[in-house]
């Protein structure tokens, strides 16, 4: 199923630990799959590796939600005819793609899932002009994301821990609300004040937050959740219902299906692409359906 392969490894993900892992993912692969291997030396190398990987059937990106990332984009910037399929090895730290596409944390299992699997047709997000795997959120939680970003180069925690203690930071020393123009599949803009906007894939990021929890990737929709303004005690009892999906019937929060999501501020507001950081005064988020295909294990 996997045809002739291209693996993009990132040996700087989980801290450096992927790095160790290279002889385990070629014993994986070793008389299962025609596979060319190759490291990437620095930031967006792996874009360029995905880009012009010419005459492969299937590209595995072995590392977190950041090489995923940056494999997308590189595969999205080839001639739809002539594009690979995606799959994964998840060796990072949040890895929340993986749970999009059903893959093991275990290496082993995953090998053996994606070596198995089947491909399917899934939706892709572009934002700005850049394509998006799993979720893109504005306001709050990319603040979060940040500080879990800064917090992993000095604690080494990952997962959904390292995204809490980010969190419970963000909220006592950063929390304010965002007063925005608000467009939503091309309906007249409103203004409007709103804690955070996330539109996904995927039903979880952070490590695990349950942002949109019943969220397909391939129903053609973003799954959106639009917190509006509250209050910080109002924020902290929503959190225990967001970590685990069942915040839809709360006050101020609302979970919707749409096709494009149109974000306007004055001043620059923080955002996440796939857990990657940025900043900008305008979000323009929409939905490319059945843009890829990617390697599920059979049953998923």
């Amino acid at each position: 199923m996997l045809g002739r392969t291209l693996v993009i490894v990132n040996p700087a993900a989980r801290h450096g630990v992927t790095a160790d892992l290279i002889p385990v993912v070629s014993g994986l692969l070793d008389g299962q799959v025609e596979y060319e291997l190759r490291v990437t030396e620095s930031p967006g190398h792996a874009t360029i590796l995905a880009r012009e990987a010419d005459g492969f059937d299937t590209v595995v990106a072995v590392g977190g939600d950041g090489t995923v990332h940056e494999v997308l984009n590189g595969l999205m910037g080839r001639p739809p005819a002539d594009r690979p399929a995606l799959a994964l090895l998840p060796t990072g730290t949040g890895n929340d793609y993986r749970r999009t596409l059903g893959i093991s944390t275990n290496l082993t299992t995953a090998g053996r899932q994606i070596i198995g699997g089947v491909r399917k047709r899934v939706d892709i997000g572009v934002v700005n002009g850049v394509y998006f795997a799993n979720s893109v959120a504005v306001g709050l939680d990319a603040r979060v994301t940040a500080k879990a970003v800064e917090l992993k180069s000095t604690t080494g925690w990952s997962g959904i821990m390292l995204y809490m203690r980010a969190l419970f930071i963000v909220l006592f020393r950063q929390f304010y609300t965002h007063r925005v123009t608000l467009a939503i599949d091309g309906e007249p803009p409103v203004e409007t004040e709103l804690l955070l906007v996330a539109a996904t894939n995927g039903p979880t990021y952070g490590g695990g937050f349950k942002i949109t929890p019943k969220a397909l990737d391939d129903d053609g929709l973003l799954d959106t959740c639009i917190i509006w303004k509250v209050s910080l005690l109002g924020a902290l009892a929503r959190l225990p219902f967001v970590v685990v999906g069942h915040h839809g019937w709360m006050r101020r929060v609302a979970l919707e299906l749409h096709r494009s999501v149109q974000i306007r501020s004055d001043v620059p507001i923080e955002g996440q692409i796939d857990g990657e950081v940025t900043l900008s005064s305008t979000y323009d988020i929409s939905i490319l359906p059945g843009a890829l295909d990617v390697i599920v294990p059979e049953r998923w």
